[in-house]
């Protein structure tokens, strides 16, 4: 189920608002619903492997409480015990998403030096198991850290695990951000209205840019990489990452926004990325709680920068090859990881040396961003590296442009899509400047990433653009022919 599906949007959703609202006030109850309605979102997709996943998350408690540190036991056998559970959700992971990729890319391969044939096991993706698994160890860390209030019980932490806003697409939410939550907030009007309207805007996000864009997209990468001409790369990419964009953080805003609704308060995901002037400056913009959840879980046991020079540049590149490795079973997404992780470490070592004096006017280190950036989401969204790698050469003259006399640039590019394209990148790159006045701060506050509201004129106003993007979006739904997921596979 997503949240696009009118079955959601029409029926899941407002019931559950109703039930949530209506039937106690009391956090615990209301908790109680939410817990009920999330497994019944997540069985929706998985009807039987909802049960496993509900055994994991009670295997996960149970351990929460052995390795807290007011438990009993050396905090050796806590270490020990927290390694076997990380590595058990871990192995749930590679079993689910990677054991295919491994069998038929390693071990095949390699099949005349151990002399036996493996078949690969085709085990189901669980939807969102990614992010779920990154919850899970979050949980069981910050449970062993003593940094986050403990649950008063199983269903605590399984609100946490299974909370639908966050379960399939993020985002990544820490243990010891939502803890108290789960177990004391405020729900309020205007927290509901603001949750709203951050919910209408993700939607609009989703319907009105994300798939379009994705058909002009998905056009230009079904054709042979080699056979495209500069302008028709160029302009499949510049779909591609805009579509990603207005994907994500629509879902983004969505699960913010849902949250909100019902009293929660979660992280930022994103922060106008495409407005970075560096790489480094683009991934503390971009998909925010992977980035934190990496440096915090990953990055900082590894040694962080505590190390020698060489040993920084080496976990900065390690976080990110795991980083790539996460969002997919492919090649692509491993050499991707390996891009941006080249790419930190170049601009960390020349900020360490001389030449960090020598600062390029800011028009110049934003247009090296975006070119770095769209080059890596080829990678991203290539079926195979052979085809990134053709990708990227026609983008700078090395294709062939058969495909472009095939396909005629008005038959490929239509108008629609065109000015899609030209609002979207508008949105997403150009920085707007800040205006004064009360009924200027009123139309930032609807459209902006705010999570709060002041005023019968930021109010109003933010009614009405919720009011007009919903009907807007529910007119696309009617009409659609093409909503893609791009998360599930994560």
């Amino acid at each position: 189920m997503l949240f696009t599906a009118p079955i959601f949007l029409f029926i899941f959703l407002p019931l559950f608002l109703l039930a949530y609202y209506t039937l106690s006030s009391r956090v615990q109850v209301r908790n109680y619903i939410a817990l009920a309605a999330s497994v019944l979102f997540f069985a929706w997709g998985e009807p039987v492997y909802v049960l496993f996943l509900i055994a994991g998350t009670f295997i996960d408690y149970c351990v929460s409480l052995v390795v807290a540190p007011q438990a009993r036991g050396s905090v050796r056998t806590k270490k020990l015990v927290l390694t076997g559970a990380i590595v058990l959700n871990v192995a749930a992971l590679v079993f689910s998403k990677y054991l295919d990729f491994i069998v038929t890319q390693i071990l095949q391969p390699l099949e005349h030096l151990h002399h036996w044939h493996v078949e690969p096991p085709h085990f189901p993706l669980l939807l969102g198991i990614s992010f779920i698994t990154f919850h899970r160890i979050s949980y069981l860390v910050d449970s062993f850290k003593g940094r986050a209030v403990p649950p008063r019980g199983f269903l605590d932490c399984a609100l946490y695990i299974f909370l639908f806003p966050q379960l399939i697409a993020g985002p990544i939410i820490r243990y010891h951000d939502i803890g108290r939550q789960i177990q004391a907030r405020e729900h309020t009007v205007e927290g509901f209205l603001t949750g709203f309207n951050r919910f209408a805007v993700g939607l609009a996000k989703k319907l009105l840019f994300a798939d379009p864009l994705g058909i002009l997209a998905d056009r230009i990468f079904g054709f042979p990489a080699a056979e495209l001409s500069p302008l028709y790369a160029w302009g499949g990419i510049v779909a591609y990452t805009l579509q990603l964009y207005f994907d994500f953080s629509g879902y983004s805003d969505m699960a913010i926004g849902l949250g909100r609704m019902m009293g929660f308060r979660f992280p930022e995901n994103f922060n106008r990325p495409y407005t970075a002037l560096s790489v480094t400056d683009f991934w503390r913009r971009w998909h925010i709680s992977l980035s934190s959840w990496m440096k915090q879980y990953l990055y900082i046991p590894l040694g962080g920068n505590r190390a020698s020079p060489a040993r920084t540049y080496l976990n900065l590149w390690i976080v990110f090859v795991v980083s790539g490795i996460w969002h997919g079973a492919n090649w692509t997404f491993l050499a991707w990881g390996a891009y941006y992780g080249t790419f930190l470490c170049i601009e960390r070592a020349l900020a360490n040396s001389r030449l960090s004096a020598l600062v390029p006017p800011a028009p110049l280190r934003w247009l090296a961003t975006i070119l770095i950036v769209m080059v890596s989401w080829v990678l991203f969204r290539a079926p195979t590296i052979e085809h990134a790698w053709h990708y990227i050469g026609a983008m700078f003259g090395a294709g062939t442009a058969v495909a472009d006399k095939l396909q005629p640039w008005g038959l490929v590019f239509g108008n629609r899509e065109l000015v899609m394209m030209a609002l979207g990148a508008v949105l997403a790159c150009v920085r707007i400047p800040r205006l004064e006045g009360r009924w200027t701060a009123a139309f930032r506050a609807a459209w902006s990433d705010t999570m709060t509201i002041q005023g019968n004129a930021a109010l109003s106003v933010q009614f009405l653009v919720t009011l007009m993007l919903t009907l807007v979006s529910a007119a696309a739904i009617a009409s659609a022919e093409y909503v893609p997921f791009l998360y599930f596979r994560f």
